[in-house]
């Protein structure tokens, strides 16, 4: 539950804001700088055989993140080029979406401290990364864009661009700074690094190995009218 007293200036403007920005589509450049916009992975002494992901330089994909309202107008979706919907909410009361124009991959959680978050990760993470990567802007929302729907960024970006869960929350913070996952998620979140981490440095060990391709869900959930 969120108390809403004693709530500084930003993160209540924040929360009463349907959505932000996380990530841009990148710049288009004929030559490619050296420095990379996302932090260093944590605990690299050699740079690593896996780099964060990068979507094609004609790819006009954002990541947002967001509340449940901002669903309820889809001209802003559209404006904003977001045709991908990834539901973190477990409610009745969700607005419905035409499902010809908005592919919704839904993942039914409450915001509990004792929800497994474990079983989700790597095929949302998948299927986000698919989206972008095929020019799809994609939001991520739950109720209130504070706890569920940050902490499935969270994973996306510890999966795809290397960060550590700090480095991760605080990249999120700075662009919706209601951003906060409650403490069991927390807890998913760090070992979700780990597991990721340790996939990093077994490919190191075993460069010739091939990396797998995220592959999309089978059966992506959809609204129905």
């Amino acid at each position: 539950m969120i108390r809403f007293d004693n709530l500084p200036p930003e993160v209540m403007q924040a929360m009463c804001t349907p959505m932000h920005r996380i990530l841009a589509p990148p710049p288009n450049r004929t030559h490619s700088s050296s420095k990379s916009p996302y932090p260093t992975p944590p605990n690299s002494s050699s740079p690593s055989p896996i780099s964060p992901s990068t979507l094609p330089p004609s790819s006009n994909a954002s990541l947002f993140l967001g509340s449940l309202s901002a669903i309820e107008d889809p001209s802003v979706l559209r404006q904003n080029r977001i045709s991908v919907i990834v539901q973190v909410i477990d409610a009745p009361w969700v607005p419905p979406l035409d499902e010809k124009e908005f592919s919704c991959y839904k993942i039914p959680v409450l915001d509990a401290t004792s929800v497994d978050l474990a079983p989700y990760l790597e095929s949302v993470c998948a299927f986000i990364e698919g989206s972008l990567r095929s020019g799809r802007g994609v939001l991520v929302h739950c109720q209130q864009g504070v706890s569920r729907s940050t902490s499935i960024v969270i994973a996306y970006l510890i999966r795809y661009k290397l960060m550590s869960y700090d480095q991760a929350f605080e990249f999120v913070l700075k662009r919706r700074p209601c951003a906060q996952p409650n403490s069991g998620f927390v807890v998913a979140l760090r070992e979700w690094e780990n597991v990721c981490r340790q996939q990093r440095n077994s490919s190191r060990a075993s460069p010739m190995q091939s990396i797998p391709k995220p592959v999309r869900p089978e059966h992506p959930r959809r609204f129905t009218s």
